[in-house]
């Protein structure tokens, strides 16, 4: 472990910044790798020394306890770089999102206008193989550069998209052996003016929805096909919206987000989300599946 890289770690850094929620406690440990080695020393260092780490990108998805999180918080947006060869983009795991769609209009790609205005990184979103308007980021992946945990040793692996445990709002990555360092994206040639049409709509269907009106951390709960009904409108028949404990408050907008209505705490969206599975729970007899990721010493 290289001197230089003992230099690039922090102590103490609070992470609500961080987050789409702007909620969460410091972190004991805290690094934002500029490169592959970076990252790989950051994933070793923490394994040799017995630390719990996480890896965030856009911080969309997350719920940091408010006491932080005890370990090493490896922050992926400095390994930003794109690239654009015919119809592939490769990106690596901290470029946002919109930045990658923004690269795709400019070359006429056409088959990720889907995650326009879709929160956090590219990491996040293949981690979670998150989707909207009926296409998922598994979709357009054809292949990951990634890193393997293996006992307490990192080694870089190339994994083919039918190795990456692709289903609905799953992932391999999910399991913490595999992860996420670069991705290369298949799309299609594409005009234009359509591709940009469809952007556009896409961004002011949510801003009527108001996604960015609250910092908020996307869907709580999955849906569950089986049933058929999205848990957002399941919420909605219950009449929870507009719920709040403490400035946490279930969207008025959209029962299956909540929203940091000013300077809420990570406890108070904590007891709205039991509060909402318990009702969902005794009243329509679901139980409901999170998509939240809980960031930190809590109680599950």
């Amino acid at each position: 472990m290289t001197e230089n890289f003992k230099n690039k770690l922090l102590t103490g850094v609070l992470l609500a910044p961080f987050t789409t929620f702007n909620i969460g406690g410091p972190a004991l440990y805290y690094i934002e790798p500029m490169c592959l080695s970076d990252y790989k020393n950051s994933l070793e260092w923490a394994l040799l020394n017995n630390i719990p780490f996480i890896t965030l990108g856009g911080g969309s998805n997350i719920l940091v306890h408010d006491s932080g999180y005890k370990g090493l918080v490896i922050n992926t947006k400095r390994l930003s770089k794109l690239e654009v060869k015919g119809n592939i983009i490769i990106s690596e795991c901290g470029v946002t999102v919109d930045r990658l769609v923004e690269e795709s209009l400019k070359h006429a790609l056409t088959g990720i206008e889907f995650a326009a205005g879709l929160p956090g990184s590219v990491g996040g979103a293949l981690f979670m193989n998150a989707r909207a308007y009926a296409s998922a980021f598994s979709d357009i992946v054809e292949e990951v550069h990634a890193l393997k945990r293996k006992h307490r040793t990192i080694r870089e692996t190339l994994l083919k998209k039918s190795e990456l445990g692709f289903a609905y709002k799953k992932s391999i990555f999910q399991k913490r052996t595999f992860y996420i360092y670069k991705v290369l994206f298949k799309l299609s040639k594409g005009h234009v003016k359509t591709i940009q049409s469809t952007i556009e709509e896409i961004r002011n269907d949510r801003k009527r929805k108001g996604q960015y009106a609250f910092p908020n951390a996307g869907c709580i709960f999955k849906n569950d096909h089986r049933i058929g009904i999205p848990t957002g409108k399941i919420i909605e028949e219950l009449g929870l919206k507009g719920k709040r404990i403490g400035n946490a408050e279930i969207y008025r907008e959209h029962a299956n987000f909540i929203i940091n209505s000013g300077k809420a705490r990570a406890e108070d969206v904590y007891k709205l989300i039991k509060f909402i599975e318990n009702e969902v729970k005794q009243k329509k007899g679901i139980k409901l599946k999170r998509e939240i990721n809980l960031v930190g010493d809590w109680d599950t």
